[in-house]
């Protein structure tokens, strides 16, 4: 089996992180993920020159294609989370309605963890400045 663990530039500086006698527990693992999810979701679609489809949907763009650019921009995460985000399993994208102006959503998931599953979940925000953050 495939071993999950932390990027390379963490395990450099740290490696303790690579020992085979080293455990991850889900807190480490939703950490790594966390930061990897941020470089995801905040990388604007089509930049990454080695990689064309590594990032989301540009917010300023969705601007103009209202009332879909929720489900658009669902899509492209979900899409892009599947593509890039090989630890994580079963991802669903739920929007959360709010009655502010701060777009909502929460991303679920399933990790295993060896050999096991744990459940994760991260909230999503996007704010009128268009940044996207993820906690």
């Amino acid at each position: 089996m495939k071993r999950v663990g932390f990027p390379l530039l963490r395990r450099i500086r740290r490696p303790e992180l690579s020992s085979p006698r080293h455990r991850v527990d889900v807190a480490q693992l939703r950490e790594a993920i966390l930061a990897h999810l941020r470089q995801i979701c905040q990388t604007r679609q089509g930049t990454v020159l080695s990689c064309d489809d590594f990032g989301v949907l540009s917010v300023s763009e969705l601007v103009h294609s209202f009332p879909e650019a929720i489900d658009l921009m669902m899509r492209s995460m979900r899409h892009s989370i599947a593509q890039h985000e090989p630890r994580l399993k079963n991802v669903r994208i739920r929007h959360v309605p709010s009655d502010d102006l701060i777009i909502r959503f929460d991303i679920t998931a399933e990790v295993v963890l060896e050999g096991s599953k744990a459940a994760i979940r991260f909230e999503t925000r996007i704010d009128a400045t268009r940044q996207i953050a993820i906690h």
